[in-house]
């Protein structure tokens, strides 16, 4: 495997190797087609993405050049932000991340569904194989255990979400009365919009026009038009944006052309959905992922113990599976 993630690319690296998931299924057809490449998996969050793939007999295989080929990036310009492992350390690092261990919020409550989409969407390509298909479907068990028994008895799990309506009742003091403008109506922002409801704020979530039939509104949301967002805007104290589109939904021209701003702007999209100069408009505060995420906690030493014990035990599984298939293929 190899990636790259949080803890070594910037929010501006980052965001130029996020991806939709119509261009996730392009490219894993791509790397697919390839003669050595058996079966492959992307998981692309906020916090990283990272290509999995099991390799046929052959001895060169440079996953992160064939990455950065695929999306059209200069690898010589982009190498050092990656990692590359193999074999047992590739599993490994997949049950951590599917677990939400090396999320930027300890226990990411998020991350576990996001491992087990990457694996449907490959299936779905018919980009995966036997090899890919077990350890992935191994390091979800293992992340449910690591999960249950030790970090939601460990301290409280939480999500980006749920820290970011955290920090809004830091700096708000109370969000009991407040207007709220949600733009995106995918999982992301309708946890966001419930979390503001439940704190008896006046949440407005954006639709757009030609996806309205397949939304999901929050009990208690008001609704506008995804093109009349900035309308919404002028009346609010706050406003988040969550979305997968490729451009800019808050843009600094607009947003200094209105007669009155949100004190508090907060983008949780990779890549960012907010225009970065925003941040230069006085009196208004744009926080990114990072800055809601903060720092990782640390576990304690006797629930790092249990960790390893419970990745070994799926690592185990993994290997007694594989031997068991190559000698009934002999």
């Amino acid at each position: 495997m190899t990636g790259l993630d949080h803890k070594g690319a910037s929010l501006e690296v980052r965001e130029q190797f996020a991806l939709t998931k119509e261009k996730t299924r392009q490219i894993l057809t791509a790397i697919k087609e390839s003669e050595i490449v058996g079966g492959c998996v992307i998981v692309s969050t906020c916090n990283r993405t990272e290509l999995y793939a099991s390799i046929l007999d052959c001895d060169v295989f440079e996953p992160t050049k064939i990455l950065c080929d695929v999306l059209g990036k200069k690898f010589s310009d982009f190498k050092h932000f990656f990692t590359e492992r193999t074999g047992e350390l590739a599993m490994q690092h997949l049950c951590r991340v599917a677990a939400g261990l090396d999320s930027q919020i300890m226990g990411d409550a998020q991350i576990i569904t996001q491992v087990r989409e990457a694996l449907e969407l490959s299936r779905e390509q018919n980009c995966t194989d036997s090899y890919t298909e077990t350890m992935f479907r191994l390091a979800i068990q293992a992340a449910k255990a690591i999960r249950t028994n030790v970090v939601l008895k460990s301290q409280d799990a939480d999500s980006v979400p749920g820290k970011a309506v955290d920090k809004l009742k830091m700096l708000c003091e109370s969000l009991t009365g407040k207007n709220a403008v949600v733009i995106g109506n995918g999982c992301m922002g309708r946890l966001v919009a419930e979390l503001l409801i439940a704190e008896n704020a006046n949440v407005t979530v954006t639709l757009r026009e030609n996806k309205k039939a397949f939304m999901q509104i929050p009990n208690g949301a008001n609704t506008i038009s995804y093109n009349e967002r900035y309308k919404a805007i002028e009346q609010a104290d706050i406003a988040i944006s969550a979305t997968t589109s490729p451009h800019f939904t808050l843009c600094h021209k607009e947003l200094t052309s209105l007669t009155q701003l949100p004190s508090i702007i907060v983008d949780l999209a990779v890549p960012r959905d907010a225009q970065p100069s925003i941040k230069e408009i006085p009196g208004l505060s744009l926080l990114t992922i990072d800055d809601i995420s903060g720092e990782s906690q640390v576990l304690p030493a006797e629930s790092i113990l249990m960790i390893d014990d419970i990745i070994g035990e799926h690592i185990k599984k993994y290997y007694h599976w594989f031997e068991f298939k190559r000698e009934n293929a002999a």
